[in-house]
């Protein structure tokens, strides 16, 4: 009987280990399936640097929730996300003492939530992402039962706008006028952009213009510059054909946006077909576009404008999908994407667990420029400006690393080399809501500007649509 039994132990441990084996093979063929099919066909790396830079969490107690555990996560959670740590070359020298700074700062029991939330933004330029520098909140109720942000809530209705480092006040028409905004609340206005450097990365001068006209509104900046607000209201000194004086302005809860008046709108200007593409959001509305395109390919039409200014991006496969409908092959983003656990919850690849425990730390694809990628022998004039960022700018670097048409306008405010593929995240004491990117792409042209997106034609945002279509109507005439 004891031998019998004992034959019933080992055969059920083995067939629970062929189970398991079974299970294993799997998931491997599972994981290899879902990195096959990706686009580039990435090859599987392990990281050196992945470990040796990055804060042993052993050890360290994670409670009660405060702002200092809240900050623990967030180094936690980037430190395992984020592919800066993956890939040697990018991380700051600095990191870890500024990461001891941060640490050390939020352990302050009298800190508030607005400090906690500036420390934050302080530290994540670290990361030289603007993806996510100043992508985070701080959310709270109004008195009118609106949800706002509790970081930089209260602002400036004051239009205005960066000319030569100067800030311009707009007229009624949103034209740039000659009055110069020289201080805000007694501050000097070069001043307040150096605060607003120190907590918002920039990853190229059309970004770090961007910031200082945006962020210079906010009340929360100004009064960390050192700014006076009183009575929700602050003094603007100004300064016009050599006469200075002052004016006050109230500073007021934002107001809820209305969102965009629509997607995208198309229509044929002669024989060049216009897009207004005012954010990458697939859909039946691009369908119909797609299928616009093509008919109109069909019936002999070559010259195509897709006006991208103001565009902040999306899902790039929208822009792939509209080149496509011309008879374009876009070229290859390289990309490293990193294999993490918030990354395979994101995209619900469990299969890919396997790979991290294998070692794998991401997925790497190289750039490539396709030859032939030009079927129909369109030509392509993207406008951008300082407001096109993200997939936007993908598509306008898609164009011209491709050569199948050119850039018009200003330059974009991302990298087209830079982080992005962002996953969102709420840290649990604070309530700041943020985001770290999971993924780096690298510009298909390698020997190209990696920083900035800049344009063929370089003209005043405002004429950049007259510029192409002049370009476009003498092309033809050559």
């Amino acid at each position: 009987m004891q031998t019998v039994s004992k034959k019933n132990r080992i055969t059920k441990i083995l067939k629970i280990a062929a189970i398991a084996a079974v299970a294993l093979v799997i998931l491997l063929v599972a994981a290899f399936l879902i990195v096959w099919n990706m686009s580039g066909r990435p090859s599987l790396n392990s990281a050196n640097v992945a470990h040796n830079r990055t804060m042993d969490f052993t050890n360290i107690e994670m409670n009660p929730p405060s702002f200092a555990t809240d900050a623990l996560y967030l180094v936690r959670l980037i430190e395992q996300t984020h592919p800066t740590f993956i890939i040697d070359g990018w991380l700051s020298d600095d990191y870890e003492i500024i990461r001891a700074q941060f640490l050390e700062y939020t352990q302050n029991e009298n800190l508030t939530r607005l400090d906690f939330a500036f420390a934050v933004a302080r530290f994540i330029t670290v990361f030289g992402d603007g993806h996510m520098s100043g992508q985070g909140v701080l959310i709270e109720q109004n008195e009118s039962g609106m949800w706002q942000p509790a970081i930089f809530g209260n602002l400036l209705d004051v239009p205005w706008g960066i000319v030569n480092s100067n800030l311009h006040l707009r007229n009624e028409s949103g034209e740039l006028t000659n009055t110069i905004v020289t201080e805000i609340g007694g501050m000097p206005v070069s001043h307040i952009f150096e605060i607003i450097d120190q907590y918002f990365h920039a990853e190229n001068d059309a970004e770090r213009y961007h910031n200082h006209a945006v962020f210079t509104r906010f009340g929360d900046i100004i009064v960390r510059a050192g700014g006076q607000i009183v009575d929700d209201a602050v003094m603007l000194t100004l300064y016009s054909y050599g006469v200075s004086s002052e004016e006050l302005y109230r500073i007021e809860p934002p107001q809820p946006s209305g969102g965009l008046d629509f997607i995208v709108n198309y229509e044929m200007m002669d024989d060049i077909f216009f897009i207004d593409l005012r954010t990458f959001f697939d859909g039946s509305h691009i369908t119909e576009l797609v299928q616009a395109i093509e008919d109109a390919v069909a019936a002999g039409t070559q010259n195509f404008i897709i006006d991208l200014r103001g565009n902040g991006g999306g899902a790039s496969v929208v822009g792939e999908r509209i080149l496509e409908a011309m008879g374009i092959t876009v070229p290859r983003y390289g990309s490293a994407r990193r294999i993490s656990r918030r990354m395979i919850s994101y995209s619900g690849m469990f299969p890919l667990h396997i790979l991290r425990w294998l070692g794998i730390d991401y997925l790497q694809i190289e750039p490539y420029i396709p030859t032939n990628n030009n079927t129909n022998n369109v030509f392509v004039s993207i406008l951008t400006n300082s407001g096109t960022y993200s997939s936007a700018t993908m598509m306008g670097v898609w164009v011209q690393d491709g050569g199948f048409g050119n850039v018009v306008g200003s330059a974009s405010r991302n990298a087209p080399t830079s982080f992005g593929d962002i996953l969102s995240f709420t840290l649990p004491y604070s309530g700041y809501i943020g985001r770290v990117s999971h993924v780096l792409w690298n510009r298909p042209d390698t020997n190209a500007d990696q920083h900035t997106l800049m344009p063929d034609i370089l003209v005043d945002p405002s004429d950049a649509l007259e510029a192409a279509l002049e370009f476009l109507r003498n092309m033809q005439i050559d």
